[in-house]
């Protein structure tokens, strides 16, 4: 069924709007709309190709966010702002974009519903958005987006980067591994049939394991190909990601370290629209959105019922299982001073210390653990390759 967009002038507002209904025919997509005494202004069908192409355009959304912050800052409205973006984008899909933005602006409709209805944006930089139009304070809610967005991308970095070392640490004694079964060992054997006497059972198991090798290599290639390319499909449909989850859920002592991390995004979402003038109700509804796993979420959803039935902040997000016991103490002096905002920040840094000194401390263990493995395991077949020569030393004396 083809998609129509219908435009219209509000008489009792004096805006034009704007809806996207599903219709068999204009006339029918005209009634759904049900416009009353408004005047229809454009009726046109909508090109769904040209449409997922907008909303799955890559945007660097950090990126923006600083250059409109930076227009803005200069005196720039948000249109005159938005078509100067057009006019120094390349990339085609930012040119549409942006095209729609400004034409939904000229339509009369707000910043947030315009970028709502483009589809790339995160919910929670619409949210503050949202919420600097109700303060006219865009510029700050940019910059508080901003300084979420840093801390998370800081957060993100440190774990990324201590992953990498460990990663090529084990990449590297994998190298050397396969180096010595596939190249080193078959010409000792060779070595090893002209010797006289047995070898022991783990050099025996050691040639063997280099010959099925050798004999097979074509197949092992194959089979390791397979592996990354299998691994690579999980990781981009997620399913590692979710694996891990699943096994960190399960280990109590991982659980509450990737709480800190989890709890550091949605105290310093609380903050960010908090600030930008949403209730404590509204602003838990918007992070329930915020993909902070089954748990957490649960306990979003939780606290906002007990914050309905009219406890303290502090006993629904403490009943919930969203704080610890300092978390709870800062949301109570937030209930006594009425400085939300401030509380909310302190908290989220909190948690991003404590998340970030974790990472720190389990680097500094995994590092030397990894290295005494892959140098037990490649030294372990050195010996084992050189063990018939030392029983032939052995003999001569």
């Amino acid at each position: 069924m083809p998609q129509f967009e219908i435009r219209w002038l509000h008489v009792a507002t004096a805006t034009v709007q704007r809806r996207v209904v599903d219709a068999p025919t204009t006339e029918l997509a005209i009634q759904i709309c049900d416009i009353g005494q408004g005047i229809v202004l454009s009726n046109k069908v909508i090109d769904l190709t040209n449409q997922r192409s907008i909303s799955k355009a890559s945007l660097d959304v950090a990126w923006w966010c600083r250059e409109l912050k930076t227009l803005l800052s200069a005196g720039m409205t948000v249109v005159e702002a938005l078509e100067t973006l057009n006019i120094q984008s390349i990339d085609i899909q930012r040119r549409s974009i942006h095209t729609s933005l400004v034409n939904s602006l000229r339509e009369g409709q707000p910043l947030s519903v315009a970028m709502t209805s483009v589809d790339v944006f995160p919910r929670l930089l619409i949210a503050g958005v949202k919420a600097g139009e109700r303060t006219s304070s865009l510029t700050d809610a940019l910059d508080d987006y901003l300084r979420y967005y840093e801390m998370l991308e800081k957060l993100r970095k440190q774990a990324i980067s201590a992953s990498i070392y460990p990663a090529a640490v084990v990449a590297l004694g994998g190298i050397i591994t396969l180096f010595l079964l596939l190249f080193v060992i078959p010409r000792f054997s060779k070595m090893y049939a002209d010797l006289h006497g047995d070898l022991s059972w783990t050099t025996t198991f050691l040639i063997h394991i280099s010959h099925i090798l050798n004999a097979y290599w074509i197949w092992v290639t194959l089979v390791l190909f397979l592996l990354m390319l299998i691994l690579i499909l999980l990781w981009r449909r997620g399913m590692i990601i979710h694996g891990a989850n699943v096994i960190i859920e399960k280990l109590p002592p991982l659980q509450k370290r990737i709480d800190e991390f989890r709890f550091a995004k949605l105290y310093h979402s609380l903050a960010l629209m908090f600030r930008g003038g949403y209730t404590l109700d509204n602003a838990l509804g918007q992070c329930a959105a915020l993909e902070l796993g089954d748990r957490v979420t649960a306990g979003i959803i939780a606290a906002q019922l007990s914050l309905a039935r009219g406890q303290m902040v502090s006993s629904a997000f403490s009943h919930a299982k969203l704080t610890d016991s300092v978390t709870q103490r800062l949301l109570a002096v937030g209930e006594r001073t009425g400085n939300f905002d401030r509380v909310l920040q302190t908290i989220a840094e909190r948690h991003a210390n404590n998340f970030s000194n974790f990472v720190e401390r389990v680097t500094r263990i995994i590092e030397p653990v990894l290295l005494l493995i892959v140098a037990l395991v490649v030294g372990g077949i050195v010996v084992m390759m050189y063990m018939p020569i030392f029983d032939i030393a052995s003999s001569i004396h």
